[in-house]
């Protein structure tokens, strides 16, 4: 979609811009980091939700319980802290009145952290998050289940067949899963459609960039790597 607006303001690090053309007019247009890397942010107005909140203060309280600060105030600003490093931010954002767009990516970087650092998440957390926020994507990434948080293999969604060579089958377009050994034998005793229908799973449909960073089927052949068979 294109979005045509004057600038209304230019500071050092932001370019606002007043959006004539969306009902109602007056919105805002956020460009952070100018410069070669360039983030558009879109204030729609909706403040982060309730939800939301409850998702972010569930996971800060495994994280301090992890980390030991025991004192929550402490770990939340750490946490802002570091999220505002990474994305490029100079203001404080606060939880009580940021945007839904914030809030989410914000829920993405504290579930990624708890991911690379292996920070324990309690079972009803997970059931409150793991359909949302790249939870997929990170449990496919660190070999987690998609369903329980548990040590996991990658599962196919598509049989690849008996007698084929996995190591030379072109895995792009097809979809994936992480599932630890409970779940990928109860995949196999149901059924792949009573299985995805029951735990409300889809699947990731797997990119040239995902076969390489998964290291399955023929990634070697695209990176250029003599393969033993």
């Amino acid at each position: 979609m294109r979005l045509f607006g004057s600038i209304g303001q230019l500071s050092d690090h932001q370019l606002v811009v007043d959006l004539s053309d969306l009902d109602p007019p007056a919105k805002r247009l956020v460009e952070s980091n100018l410069g070669q890397l360039i983030e558009l942010n879109f204030d729609d107005g909706r403040h982060i939700s309730a939800d939301q909140r409850k998702k972010i203060f569930a996971l800060l309280h495994e994280i301090d319980r992890w980390c030991g600060n025991y004192i929550m105030d402490v770990t939340e600003h750490q946490m802002k802290y570091m999220f505002m490093r990474k994305r490029g931010l100079y203001e404080e954002f606060s939880l009580s009145d940021c945007s839904m767009e914030l809030a989410s990516r914000f829920i993405e970087f504290l579930l990624g952290f708890c991911f690379s650092w292996k920070v324990p998440i309690a079972s009803k957390v997970i059931d409150s998050i793991r359909e949302q926020y790249g939870w997929d994507m990170y449990c496919l990434k660190y070999h987690c289940c998609m369903i329980c948080g548990a040590h996991a293999d990658i599962a196919h969604v598509h049989a690849v067949g008996i007698g084929r060579n996995r190591n030379h089958i072109n895995n792009v377009g097809n979809y994936v899963m992480a599932l630890c050994r409970k779940h990928h034998q109860e995949q196999h005793n149901v059924g792949i459609k009573t299985f995805m229908i029951d735990n409300q799973l889809k699947g990731v449909k797997v990119t040239p960039e995902i076969q390489r960073m998964l290291k399955i089927g023929d990634w070697r052949h695209e990176q250029g790597e003599k393969v033993e068979v």
